[in-house]
């Protein structure tokens, strides 16, 4: 089943350019978005499923330098 989150993430100050640029390598980013707020970036996240959700995750996102933080929000059902 395939799986569909959006992560908001607080970049290092300065980096949202660099950290979109990153971001966009990956084919598991669907959309990607600058916001005004607490968070700066939003991204749109599709995979096969939850297990390569959670590795894409862990592997691909945490390792990025200028992300200070970021919260994820699964999508438990589309209309």
């Amino acid at each position: 089943m395939p799986s569909l989150a959006y992560m908001l993430i607080q970049t290092a100050h300065g980096k949202i350019q660099r950290v979109a640029d990153k971001l966009l390598r990956f084919k598991e980013v669907k959309e990607i978005h600058t916001l005004y707020g607490e968070f700066d970036i939003i991204i749109k996240i599709e995979t096969s499923n939850m297990a390569k959700l959670q590795d894409f995750i862990a592997n691909k996102i945490r390792p990025i330098r200028d992300i200070a933080s970021t919260e994820t929000l699964i999508v438990s059902d589309v209309f």
